[in-house]
């Protein structure tokens, strides 16, 4: 799915990543043919549907992730896309350390962010990190911590040491 990302339009990559929906990117579309030097990013954002910022990261810089080695945990992603401040990511960061659920579900849990956003993300960024079962509808009974989650995060935490 994710290498064929890169080619879709930026208003079909923020639909699908649940930021934005159908009838928005229509009437966004349509904003454009009368602002025709207006990027779809800035009319969503002037609408309110968006943050700039948002916009930006899915321009300037989903491209460049999709398909490539990921180096950091889904909060920072989210939080370069504008999605989560510094301090839901503190919030959550503590709250997982308390109830051991994945990042994402807590997120989720709270409120911060729509299911199928985390989703999009896991999808495209963390493909290993999904379960095969996993879907935007199960996403509330599966919350435990796995190995492989373990595995993975000791693997990133051994490179940041050994490559500093």
């Amino acid at each position: 799915m994710s290498k064929f990302i890169t080619f879709q339009p930026i208003g079909e990559i923020l639909q699908e990543a649940g930021l934005i929906t159908n009838p928005q990117l229509e009437l966004a579309l349509r904003d454009q043919l009368y602002y025709q030097d207006m990027r779809l990013g800035e009319i969503l954002a002037l609408r309110g549907w968006v943050k700039q910022n948002t916009a930006d990261f899915f321009v300037q810089e989903w491209f460049k992730l999709v398909d490539k080695k990921i180096e950091h945990p889904i909060g920072f992603y989210l939080n370069r896309a504008g999605l989560l401040s510094e301090e839901d990511i503190k919030i959550i960061l503590l709250e997982q350390r308390k109830h051991c659920l994945r990042f994402g579900d807590i997120a989720i849990k709270q409120g911060l962010i729509k299911p199928n956003t985390v989703e999009f993300f896991l999808q495209n960024l963390f493909p290993s990190q999904l379960n095969n079962a996993r879907t935007v509808e199960n996403t509330q009974q599966q919350k435990k911590i796995t190995k492989d989650d373990i595995t993975y995060w000791v693997t990133l935490s051994s490179k940041k040491l050994t490559n500093p």
